[in-house]
């Protein structure tokens, strides 16, 4: 049928021409979106490979961890207080004066894998917070307020438990010291209430826990990785298996 272009009004010619273009967009869009799932597609037996490599990798590294953990915490003693909300590994040459009875500093790791300091102060001083320099540099823990739980006093005595990434921060800093000068500030606030040269074989038993905390943290990281990648590998081979038919 022929329409004669001239007796049909301007707007008509619009809506018609807006709606040709419309058309025409969206079978574009419909074609770039086919395109682009079928280079989806193309990609699933790529991308279970690339999982098969990772979990191959990551099993390896695991290994490597558990040989090193085997390695290093024979030097450990794990203590099990029922008194204690969970175990905690303590280097060897610490136990023996731990709990601390005197202005001292020790780190324990929890069963969970959380790195604590236990820093304590006599004399009757108090503090909250502890500052460590070592090479230069300074880290400081949080603080945490005296409430007889995990900042408490007796006897002359103020003992405190840093647990957070801060606290990790410190004994890292310890930890790299490499034989240095190490000092370890008390603080009440902004106050400073004390300090302690901190010893060479204090210095040798943090990077022991620290090594070992870095060592079961890795652990930890690739047994949660593993069934990821498991079920990652079983969801693209179910796909990949669902597109054969």
């Amino acid at each position: 049928m022929y329409i004669n272009i001239k007796k049909i009004p301007v707007i008509t010619v619009l809506i018609l021409a807006i709606g040709a273009a419309g058309c025409k967009r969206k079978n574009e869009a419909k074609e770039r979106v086919e395109a682009e799932r079928e280079k989806w597609e193309a990609s699933l037996p790529d991308s279970l490979k690339a999982v098969e490599r990772q979990t191959d990798s990551i099993k390896g590294e695991l290994e490597i961890l558990n040989h090193r953990f085997d390695a290093l915490v024979h030097t450990f003693d794990y203590v099990d207080n029922p008194r204690e909300v969970e175990g905690y590994y303590i280097a060897g040459g610490w136990k023996a004066n731990y709990p601390l009875k005197s202005t001292g500093l020790v780190a324990r790791l929890t069963k969970g894998e959380k790195l604590e300091l236990i820093a304590a102060l006599s004399g009757g001083a108090h503090f909250n917070r502890l500052r460590v320099e070592a090479n230069g540099e300074t880290a400081e823990t949080s603080t945490v307020p005296h409430d007889q739980a995990l900042n408490y006093r007796m006897e002359g005595l103020n003992t405190v438990c840093f647990s957070d990434s801060a606290a990790t921060s410190c004994a890292k800093l310890i930890a790299e010291s490499n034989g240095g000068d190490v000092k370890i500030i008390y603080l009440d606030g902004e106050l400073k209430t004390g300090s302690l040269s901190y010893p060479k074989q204090s210095q040798t038993l943090m990077m022991a826990t620290y090594n070992l905390y870095e060592t079961m943290s890795g652990i930890h990281r690739d047994e949660r990785m593993i069934p990821m990648l498991a079920k990652k590998g079983a969801i693209i081979s179910s796909k990949i298996e669902s597109l054969k038919k």
